[in-house]
């Protein structure tokens, strides 16, 4: 699939969006095409792009109150409007020459916030349900994925692996809660009590993948470490 320069122009060295079998490089190059002149209007107000990341870090912290009160509609919302900030200040750095790792570095620690806040909401919302262990491992997960990436670069080794990343976990959380009210309104029409099952779906479906990418993570980092041991190791011989 050739990707249009629009996409690219302005993407971190220049290359296509990563994409993984949970979420396709059709998928995303779609949502860029259409976000584009929201990103051209931000770049022509000069709008800085460390304002973009703390309009998502605040749109997260709202996302998490609406899941605490359960208003799931209108957190998934949200959810993906938050997200999209978070695509467009890297893009829009580029494009004005403010690229930096200061703002890299920001824009990476408020994204752990922003997570933060969201998982808060949704461990309030299911405190009285087993659901709370699965956000609370979730979390652990997430962190874990950011960590292992974060680590490896430390150690000069490539780590963009695994099938869950932020990207996939925003969109499926996402969707997901904002269809939630259908999945209430089918399961009531059948006879069940409305239990939120899409949500839990998708949180479920976050769980599993995120524990994945992350054990990916380790294995890929430690084979690449084992493989530069054994070439210092042949070249002193």
């Amino acid at each position: 699939m050739a990707v249009p320069e629009e996409v690219v122009d302005r993407a971190k060295g220049k290359k296509e969006p990563p994409s993984s079998k949970l979420l396709g490089l059709g998928f995303k190059t779609w949502w860029l095409l259409l976000m584009r002149p929201i990103e051209d209007y931000l770049i022509e107000k000069s709008i800085h792009p460390n304002v973009l990341t703390v309009t998502t870090l605040i749109v997260s912290i709202v996302t998490g109150f609406l899941f605490h009160l359960g208003w799931t509609f209108f957190a998934g919302i949200l959810l993906l409007a938050g997200s999209t900030f978070d695509i467009f200040d890297g893009r829009v750095a580029r494009a004005q020459g403010l690229s930096s790792q200061y703002g890299a570095f920001f824009d990476s620690c408020m994204d752990r916030f922003s997570e933060a806040f969201i998982y808060l909401g949704l461990l309030s919302y299911f405190h009285e349900s087993i659901f709370s262990y699965v956000v609370f491992l979730i979390l652990s997960s997430t962190m874990m994925v950011s960590y292992t990436r974060a680590r490896a670069e430390g150690l000069a080794v490539d780590c963009e692996v695994g099938v869950m990343q932020r990207t996939e976990r925003v969109v499926y959380l996402g969707v997901l809660s904002v269809f939630n009210f259908l999945g209430n309104l089918i399961t009531s029409g059948i006879g069940y009590k409305p239990g939120d099952y899409l949500v839990k779906f998708a949180l479920v479906v976050i769980l599993i993948f995120s524990s994945y990418t992350a054990i990916h993570r380790m294995i890929h980092v430690m084979r690449r470490l084992r493989e530069r041991e054994n070439e210092k190791q042949e070249l002193r011989v």
